[in-house]
This record gives C-alpha cells, sequence and structure tokens, in this order.
C-alpha cells in the first residue's frame, strides 16, 4: 500500500507522522520505503545521521522508471528503506511542467522499482512538501490513501477539502480514500479542539 502524509498547510506534524508511520511498520516486521518528496528533507535527516546520499527522489523524477531502485538506500532501521531529498528537488519540482506525462512521473517510477526492484514493499510512505504544485501532484496520483495530519488549532483544517478535490479531480474519482489525523492536541484549548472535531465529524469513518 502506498500512502501520502500530505496537506498544503505546513507545520502540522507531516514529516514526522510519515517518519514515525514508516519506523513503526518497519519495527512490527513490515517492508517498508519512506520517500521524501519535500525539499526541506525533514524526513531525510530524521532517518539518516549522516550527508545524505548521492541519488535522492531528484533522480527517479528524472531519470527512466528502470533506474529506479539506484535511488534506494538502506537505513539504520531493519525493513527500512529511503529515497531521499534535498535541495535539488526544488530544481526538479519546476522542471517537471515540462517533462512529457509530467504528473505520472513518481507513479511509473515506483511500479517499476517494485515490479522490477524493491524488496516487495509491504508499505511505500510519501512525506509531500506543504505545497501544491506538480510535484504534490506526482504523489497525489502515485497514492492509494491520503493521510492529511489535522492540526487541532483554529483554521488548520481550512485546505482539507480543497485537498481531497484536488484528488479527486487527479485519481478521476469522488472517493478517494484518505484518513484524517489530528496532532498537537493540546487539552488546555478544550474549546477549539471540540470546535475542530465537530467540523470533521462529517469525514469520521
Amino acid at each position: 500500500m502506498r500512502i501520502a502524509c500530505i496537506n498544503h498547510k505546513g507545520g502540522v506534524g507531516k514529516s514526522t507522522t510519515a517518519v514515525n508511520l514508516a519506523v513503526a511498520l518497519a519495527a512490527r516486521g513490515k517492508t517498508a520505503l519512506l520517500v521524501d518528496c519535500d525539499p526541506q528533507a525533514h524526513a531525510t535527516r530524521c532517518v539518516l545521521a549522516d550527508a545524505g546520499p548521492e541519488r535522492t527522489v531528484t533522480d527517479l523524477l528524472n531519470d527512466p522508471p528502470s533506474r529506479s531502485h539506484r535511488t534506494m538506500t538502506e537505513t539504520p532501521y531493519e525493513n527500512l528503506w529511503l529515497i531521499a531529498a534535498d535541495h535539488t528537488l526544488t530544481k526538479a519540482t519546476e522542471g517537471l511542467s515540462a517533462r512529457v506525462r509530467r504528473e505520472e512521473r513518481l507513479r511509473r517510477a515506483l511500479d517499476a522499482l517494485e515490479a522490477n526492484d524493491g524488496p516487495g514493499f509491504n508499505y511505500v510512505i510519501i512525506d509531500s512538501a506543504p505545497t501544491e504544485n506538480t510535484l504534490t501532484h506526482n504523489v497525489i496520483g502515485a497514492v492509494d490513501l491520503l493521510l492529511i495530519p489535522v492540526q487541532t488549532g483554529g483554521g488548520a483544517i481550512e485546505g482539507v477539502e480543497p485537498l481531497l478535490d484536488l484528488a479527486a479531480e487527479i485519481h478521476d474519482s469522488e472517493e478517494v480514500p484518505y484518513r484524517l489525523l489530528l496532532t498537537m492536541y493540546d487539552s488546555r484549548t478544550t474549546v477549539t479542539n471540540s470546535a475542530v472535531v465537530e467540523r470533521l465529524r462529517k469525514h469520521k469513518r
């Protein structure tokens, strides 16, 4: 299963969620691949103590799908692999607009990786940047489930509906699987928490 940790709002715990989910799945014996699609590379730095690998998500997007396996890096965690990000991803994202089948490049690369070269991943966890651009369109189109971290605070859920509308358009489906994850809960702000939970009630599964 491919899961995107995504929210167009920054600072909601997206990278933290992606890393902890990937590490937890690996600890339970599931083979997992963490793909860092955020140029800020927070997920990469959380998983790798040393400098990042030579090949990154930039290469995954630019190279032919048959070379996808070259971008994988082992991590200190058993069962967990990483495709890292670095600053070059910003320029690579800008360049995607000129590429053929530009919104399918990530999906095609991961398809090739899992079909031919991967160690049979149970889960692929993708950390997405807090923006809307061609790369985030790639992320949405490549996954089976959207995991949307939502901070329990005023204005934190405003972007959920537009994100779901975008996902429906990209997948050409009215029902794109998703889950909302409430983050940064503060028991002292009970009124705000209650208001957020009430607004999210219609998303309950």
